[in-house]
């Protein structure tokens, strides 16, 4: 890997299960309040959704993201959802919808239940005629489909479909809609999406990495948050990169904040070590929101951007700041 000439991108990651207990109103207002603080000073935050947590009664991560995007103005969005437990479709409408209300700055973090989490799903969710599997390669294969029938919701709309031509009569222009037809291992999808084309044609896509997991569906993700020991990133990047099916662009290494807080001195020595294994970015992950974020602001990141070069976060589209390409319309391009 070779060092980012372009600075770090900067995130936070915030797990929305954490302020359950409360009102929703509360909680609501508490993710807003923290939003609030790093707006204009990080790139992006994600946002890990509960579902079906036993000890959680959080807030639904894509809501939540749909009502703090238009109360926000720079940070990018990334909003968790675990998609073999969800109807892909309305993900992907969703999160279309996110990406309109945040003027381009939206996210998927693609979140994958294994083992205890998986099964804890299966029973909120009850029978559903053996969907989703229990095997832990069909739910990665069910994964790599959600992903792949998401993206192609995302183009059936192409740019320019809708045409409110009054002489006419018409609102769109049928033959910019496309039909798909996504017949996968575990569900199959008629389309085209009920929501036209995102603003950024395709929000980005983000999956984390845990050792040993499994490679395809990383590959098959924009960005990979790479939750894992210095020693070992390097070698998972290439991994991920080098498969047949990648079509990552980006790598992000997490950053954990501990309750009993390392000094800055130490977490910046920490992010620099990463940043010289090539991880385009970082993710900080905090185990006492509240406290750290107000630590983020006055104390990290300006000693963090002092350091080394840091990515500003200066508006525009989400895809732009992880370096990510033009999303182009696959069925534009076929024609």
């Amino acid at each position: 890997m070779t060092t980012n000439a372009n600075g770090l991108t900067v995130g936070v990651g915030f797990d929305v299960a954490a302020r359950s207990g409360n009102r929703r109103e509360d909680q609501r207002d508490h993710w807003q309040a923290l939003i609030a603080q790093i707006d204009e000073a990080v790139d992006f935050v994600t946002l890990d959704d509960g579902f079906a947590r036993a000890e959680g009664d959080g807030l639904d991560a894509v809501l939540l993201a749909n009502w703090l995007a238009p109360r926000s103005r720079n940070i990018g969005i990334i909003a968790g959802a675990p998609v073999s437990f969800l109807e892909p479709f309305h993900v992907s409408t969703a999160i279309a919808t996110l990406d309109f209300v945040s003027g381009g700055r939206a996210g998927l973090l693609v979140q994958q239940y294994r083992g205890a989490q998986a099964a804890q799903a299966k029973h909120a969710l009850g029978e559903l005629g053996g969907f989703p599997p229990a095997q832990a390669t069909a739910l990665d294969q069910d994964v790599r489909d959600a992903i792949e029938v998401i993206r192609l919701l995302w183009d059936s709309w192409e740019d320019g479909t809708i045409i409110r031509d009054k002489e006419s009569q018409r609102f769109l222009d049928g033959s910019k809609l496309h039909y798909v037809n996504f017949k996968g291992t575990g569900f199959d999808i008629l389309g085209p999406s009920i929501t036209p084309r995102p603003p950024q044609g395709q929000p980005v896509i983000a999956v984390t990495y845990r050792q040993d997991e499994d490679l395809l569906a990383a590959a098959a993700a924009d960005i990979v948050f790479l939750r894992l020991e210095a020693a070992s990133i390097g070698d998972a990047a290439e991994k991920i990169r080098s498969s047949a099916s990648s079509k990552t662009k980006a790598f992000i290494a997490d950053v954990t904040l501990e309750a009993v807080r390392q000094t800055t001195t130490e977490l910046v020595a920490q992010i620099a070590g990463l940043a010289r294994s090539g991880v385009d970015g970082i993710r900080l992950l905090l185990a006492d929101p509240a406290e750290q974020v107000a630590y983020l602001g006055s104390e990290l990141l300006p000693v963090l951007s002092a350091a080394f070069p840091v990515r500003a976060a200066a508006g525009g589209l989400l895809r732009d700041r992880f370096g990510l390409p033009l999303a182009a319309n696959r069925f534009t391009a076929a024609a």
